[in-house]
């Protein structure tokens, strides 16, 4: 149903920034009061204060909205759901429902409780704001209640991360053919993100395996190009600078296991001008290639 709505399309501008940046610190700062108020009461008194933080947040996006100021009603219809996620989590963890185990460990159903709700909060959300950055929340979120549902970690777990990608691709695909086109760039994100972080999960020791990344980015830097989505290329060009620090630096960005000899102390900066000329050089020629089929 969302491919038949139409969205709200905000140009990015100084003012839009502004709003965005000012709804994110406010979320941020709201979660930072919220762990203070949790470290110096009870999980009651906790529970009571997240609905005012929510109840809040929410009339503020419904009263935007009913102003006509979209932008801004979306924006705190974003910080609403996450506040949302909050209380939600403070009354489970006050009933005892919540599982204190590492993420993606074991099937506990106040966990996927959760993250439940907080999925169809965030999908009641983009049906009442039509709100394209709400679909972030519900891409994350939608993609860890499957795997937690599905799986316990390690390798199954990325073998659902990574079928997940795939899904959201082609849902963002769909997306793209009508007017809810914004809200296909949050899935295209959440997808490569997805299917990007399975592989690294996988590749990330031995020389073979960041080859394999190496050409996971070239392949994300064309899908990009080929579907008009700049995050697969963004995706893209991080893959290759972090294969680009395994080969010349010795490292891998905080991944274990790389079995490199000590490189020379100009390698690296080397390497990256190297790679920094040749992402030039790729721009330029898909640049070129759009000139040329928008001419056509």
């Amino acid at each position: 149903m969302l491919d038949r709505v139409k969205v709200l399309r905000a140009r990015w501008t100084s003012a839009s920034f502004l709003l965005y940046a000012g709804a994110l610190l406010a979320l941020v700062a709201a979660f930072a009061w919220q762990a203070v108020i949790s470290s110096e009461h009870s999980q009651g008194a906790f529970a009571g204060w997240s609905v005012l933080f929510f109840a809040v947040a929410d009339a503020l996006a419904f009263r935007f909205r009913a102003r006509g100021q979209a932008l801004v009603a979306g924006l705190f219809a974003f910080v609403a759901v996450g506040l949302f996620a909050v209380m939600v989590g403070a009354f489970f963890a006050w009933f005892g429902w919540l599982s204190s185990d590492r993420l993606l460990h074991g099937f506990h159903w106040g966990n996927l409780g959760l993250e439940l709700l907080t999925l169809l909060a965030a999908l009641t959300a983009i049906r009442i704001f039509r709100f394209p950055f709400l679909v972030a929340i519900a891409a994350g979120v939608g993609w860890y209640f499957v795997t937690d549902l599905v799986s316990s970690g390690g390798n199954w777990s990325a073998t659902v991360t990574l079928l997940v990608g795939i899904a959201f691709f082609f849902r963002g695909l769909a997306l793209d053919g009508g007017d809810s086109r914004p809200n296909g760039f949050w899935v295209h994100v959440v997808a490569g993100l997805t299917f990007g972080g399975a592989l690294l999960f996988w590749w990330h020791s031995g020389d073979g395996e960041w080859a394999g990344i190496i050409v996971t980015g070239l392949v994300y830097i064309l899908i990009g190009a080929a579907i008009r989505r700049s995050s697969y290329a963004v995706l893209g060009a991080v893959g290759l600078a972090l294969a680009t620090g395994h080969y010349s630096l010795g490292e891998t960005f905080g991944f274990p296991g790389a079995s490199v000899g000590r490189p020379t102390t100009w390698a690296g900066p080397v390497a990256y001008l190297c790679l920094g000329l040749f992402l030039v050089l790729l721009g330029m020629l898909l640049h070129r290639a759009d000139s040329t089929a928008d001419s056509a």
